[in-house]
């Protein structure tokens, strides 16, 4: 199946996620019971609906049951984000991530099905869309966040084939230093070390190179 994200709740934290989402190219569908925030983010980006989020018929007619991955940031209103988090792990959603405004909430949502519970005041928007998009930025190496060491899911186009073959240096400026598999990571990997699917790549890039694997 292929990606499909949503992003419930547009205001600060919900849009930055969206944007970067949408920045990285992902396939996105972002709903918000607030006429003027819908309009507002349809200017930039496709698939925005007003909705009630916890309206499972609304739900299911935009098309939110086929999400691979769901942010819900509705935290300020906790029974709305109780009840879309029980809405979405009854479509059978497992990668469902719910913003919350406490400890408590954090612990209800949890139990109804989120898989990751969110504290915006410890966490951007940004980096939780990259992390969704598999780039986990470990260090900026430079003063203006152009070089990155970062994590990377090792891309469909590399599956079974040596870091040698891809010449990934040449073709992608990438240098890869490590490669992590069922939590060992391969540090300095050989030129004919392997690369499976479901590897994640320790790499030293460009910020725009590492963006145009995503």
């Amino acid at each position: 199946m292929s990606e499909l994200f949503c992003v419930i709740g547009l205001g600060r934290f919900g849009r930055s996620v969206a944007e970067r989402l949408s920045e990285l190219g992902k396939e996105l569908i972002c709903i918000d019971n607030d006429e003027e925030r819908v309009k507002d983010l349809a200017q930039i980006i496709e698939n925005v609906y007003q909705a009630d989020c916890t309206d499972e018929a609304a739900l299911k007619q935009i098309g939110v049951d086929n999400a691979t991955t769901v942010v819900v940031s509705v935290g300020n209103n906790i029974e709305t984000s109780v009840l879309a988090v029980a809405i979405l792990h009854g479509f059978g959603i497992e990668d469902i991530y719910a913003k919350a405004t406490s400890p408590l909430h954090g612990r209800v949502l949890a139990k109804v099905g989120a898989r990751r519970v969110i504290f915006p005041e410890k966490e951007k928007g940004v980096d939780l869309a990259n992390h969704l998009a598999g780039l986990d930025v470990i260090e900026a190496l430079d003063s203006t966040g152009r070089y990155l060491l970062a994590k990377i899911k090792a891309p469909q186009m590399f599956f079974n084939k040596s870091i040698v073959e891809l010449d990934v240096r040449r073709r992608f400026g990438l240098n890869i230093i490590g490669i992590e598999r069922e939590k060992r990571v391969n540090i300095n990997p050989l030129p004919n070390d392997i690369i499976l699917k479901g590897d994640t790549l320790i790499v030293v890039a460009k910020k725009e190179d590492i963006e145009r694997l995503r």
